[in-house]
């Protein structure tokens, strides 16, 4: 595993407890943040959306991790 996905993973790892104390589910906002950091787009949120959505049986803090993290891989060699 990268360093980028480590720490993405740890970061929201950190999300996920601070949600369950709290009795919050996480929002995908807040799972984009805390993997790429505060500066993404609606386009971003809406494809994470998407493949949160199209995998009903649920991902690790992991996949979602290395997921949004080569959507916005994919989307910054696309330009």
């Amino acid at each position: 595993m990268s360093n980028r996905l480590e720490e993405a993973v740890q970061r929201l790892r950190m999300l996920a407890e601070t949600s369950d104390k709290e009795a919050e589910g996480l929002s995908i906002s807040s799972m984009i943040e805390a993997v790429v950091g505060p500066a993404f787009d609606e386009e971003l949120e809406g494809l994470v959306t998407i493949a949160l959505k199209n995998n009903p049986n649920g991902l690790s803090l992991d996949d979602i991790a290395n997921g949004i993290l080569s959507l916005e891989d994919w989307r910054v060699s696309q330009t």
